[in-house]
């Protein structure tokens, strides 16, 4: 008898909210601004083939995964595209563009992906059953990956670069949510990528903290599973 009460009490009850339950699928499309720290040298002049922070389109997946009424996790990748220099007068690989050719050092396309696991909490306002405003942050980790070397360009050196622990992002990131009918729901998110590597890598080159820092904001597109 004891046992069977053990037992039990083990047993959920059919009442109790679901945790750990996938809720809804969401794509996004969002503008990424890539700031570029390192655009002149100590002496203050400009660095050849360093071009200033990019902004470049970012296109991404995810999942919500609900932990209870008010906290989710939000589990996702986003890919985006962009062109990087492995300067030969300098120790650093910066953002660049294809027309400034390979008598600065060598030049690769690359193909970054974000793999991001952030936690969310949802605020207590506003007071309306179709908006949700929500807060919090994460840990990310962001790969380039040269798909093709530029004019003539050796890409190894970009690709050694990055694989040198600078992927490393914890990031804070907000969003908003409206729900159009019971199953889909636009919304608009802001996320701030942090170089936290930053703090450990050899950066011989005098480059502030938050070289190669991303803020990311745009849309997202969310159809939630099951019923609301």
């Amino acid at each position: 008898m004891i046992m069977a009460c053990a037992l039990a009490g083990m047993v959920p009850s059919p009442q109790a909210p679901l945790a750990r339950e996938i809720t809804a699928l969401y794509i996004s499309a969002m503008p990424t601004w890539i700031y570029n720290g390192f655009t002149t040298d100590s002496d203050g002049e400009s660095v050849q083939g360093s071009d200033t922070s990019p902004l470049r389109m970012t296109f991404g997946i995810g999942l919500e995964l609900s932990l209870g009424e008010k906290n989710r996790l939000e589990p996702n990748l986003w890919v985006y595209t962009q062109e990087y220099a492995a300067l030969r007068d300098h120790d650093k690989t910066v953002p660049t563009q294809i027309e400034t050719g390979s008598s600065v050092g060598d030049i690769a396309n690359t193909l970054g992906i974000a793999l991001s696991l952030p936690w969310l909490y949802t605020l207590p306002w506003p007071d309306h059953e179709a908006w949700r405003l929500s807060a919090g942050g994460g840990i990310t980790l962001i790969f380039r990956i040269p798909l093709e070397a530029i004019d003539g360009s050796d890409a190894s050196p970009v690709t050694e670069y990055w694989i040198a622990g600078r992927f490393f992002y914890p990031h804070l990131q907000a969003a908003a949510d409206y729900r159009l009918t019971d199953t889909l729901e636009v919304g608009a998110g802001l996320e701030w990528y942090i170089p936290a590597y930053n703090l450990w890598v050899d950066n011989r080159e005098d480059t502030p903290f938050l070289d190669e820092t991303m803020l990311r904001f745009g849309l997202r597109l969310r159809h939630r599973l099951g019923s609301p």
